[in-house]
């Protein structure tokens, strides 16, 4: 289809180039029978008038009245343009007279020669009229603008429409790839926490094991893990799609940011135990910890950025969680020893669907909305978010926000 589209454009274009250079052409020959024209009538006029009683145009002829027969003519025909008038002796090989003495160059190398016959008798001299338009090219391009410029103006629609239609379409293909790894990414880790509760369900219902306290209770934080993860998962899923929504606004009040990072770590517990890692948080405490903010989204927030640094380390995770106070400001920072992020990912990372490519670990799973769901919560609340990373040597977040929600 591509292929397809980009050779109908290409021949449009090609089109209108052959229309340009034919008008170009037709103006030229159009040009050049009118000037014809013109002389004809010209050289009629003074074979039969001017010299029928003289044998020598250098003592009988009228040259003011060369000049405006001439311009007459032309513009009978069409042609608004005062040319350069010479008179020409071949034999002699000099110019009897010329209406501008310094184009006589000019008027020697003009096409538009025309020879005439003093008293309308063949004679031993040769004489010329020549004309010298300096101005053709201009007169060409006044005649035929309002083709040109159409035509340059359809050429450039052309190509504005043909780059504009790749980019979109390559932008779609790119929006219906991630689309559908988004799909096939939601279904597997839907269905993750829904088969583990299941399991732990039935292994519940074996009497040996209820009665087993350790056991039961073991069975039981995987049922209430699993089940916290589904419902972060979801509430992430619904709250980007009301985010995309335009009007959508979010409800600030006073919280404490310093407890909302404390607790969005903690969650994080029995997942960083499992694999090893640690979580370190370094908070302010030298001044009031209180900002204006949603503390629903701002939870999700922390829970993301805690969530990508732990998914995205080969290695037992560690995670720094830290806050400080600038001015006017909060600026929260959220440090992992992952695997790190490219320069040119990190210019589409907070895009819709987006996925860093994680090279050679297979066992990371996600939507590709976090991140977006992190920039649009930073947005709603008036802040900035920014990314310092280099492959192999970790991601940190920075996230700045008003301490008063304006």
């Amino acid at each position: 289809m591509i292929s397809v589209f980009a050779l109908a454009a290409v021949s449009l274009v090609a089109i209108q180039l052959f229309q340009m250079r034919r008008t170009f052409s037709i103006s030229d020959n159009m040009f050049n029978v009118g000037v014809n024209n013109a002389m004809d009538a010209v050289l009629k006029q003074i074979n039969g008038e001017v010299f029928q009683t003289a044998s020598h145009p250098a003592t009988a002829f009228n040259y003011q009245e060369l000049d405006s027969l001439v311009y007459d003519e032309l513009v009978f025909n069409g042609i608004d343009l005062h040319p350069v008038v010479g008179l020409y002796d071949g034999s002699q090989g000099s110019f009897l007279y010329s209406s501008d003495p310094s184009h006589e160059d000019d008027l020697e190398t003009s096409p538009y020669r025309y020879s005439f016959h003093p008293i309308g008798v063949v004679s031993a001299n040769q004489y010329f009229i020549i004309l010298s338009f300096p101005t053709t090219s201009l007169f060409l391009q006044r005649n035929t603008n309002i083709y040109a410029y159409m035509s340059l103006f359809l050429v450039f629609v052309i190509v504005v429409m043909f780059v504009i239609s790749l980019r979109t379409m390559a932008v779609q293909r790119r929006l219906d790839q991630m689309k559908i790894e988004f799909i096939n990414n939601m279904t597997h880790e839907i269905k993750t926490p829904i088969s583990t509760i299941a399991l732990a369900c039935e292994m519940l219902r074996d009497e040996s094991i209820s009665q087993d306290v350790a056991s039961r209770r073991n069975f039981l934080e995987i049922i209430a893990d699993e089940n916290q993860r589904m419902r972060m998962l979801v509430e992430t899923i619904l709250q980007s799609a009301k985010m995309s929504n335009k009007n959508f606004r979010i409800n600030p009040r006073p919280v404490d940011i310093n407890d909302i990072v404390e607790k969005a770590g903690h969650s994080f517990d029995l997942t960083l135990a499992n694999r090893g890692g640690t979580l370190e948080t370094n908070l302010d405490t030298s001044c009031d910890p209180t900002i204006e903010a949603d503390e629903l989204h701002l939870t999700n927030l922390v829970y993301n950025l805690v969530d990508n640094g732990i998914k995205y380390s080969t290695d037992a995770p560690h995670i720094t969680l830290s806050t400080s106070f600038s001015g006017k400001n909060v600026v929260l920072r959220v440090q992992d020893r992952g695997i790190g992020i490219s320069k040119a990912d990190q210019r589409h990372i907070f895009e819709k669907f987006y996925r860093v490519p994680t090279g050679n670990i297979h066992n990371v799973k996600g939507f590709g909305i976090g991140l977006n769901y992190v920039a649009q919560v930073v947005r709603l609340h008036h802040g900035h978010i920014a990314v310092e990373s280099e492959p192999g040597q970790g991601t940190t977040f920075v996230i700045t926000l008003p301490v008063n929600f304006k």
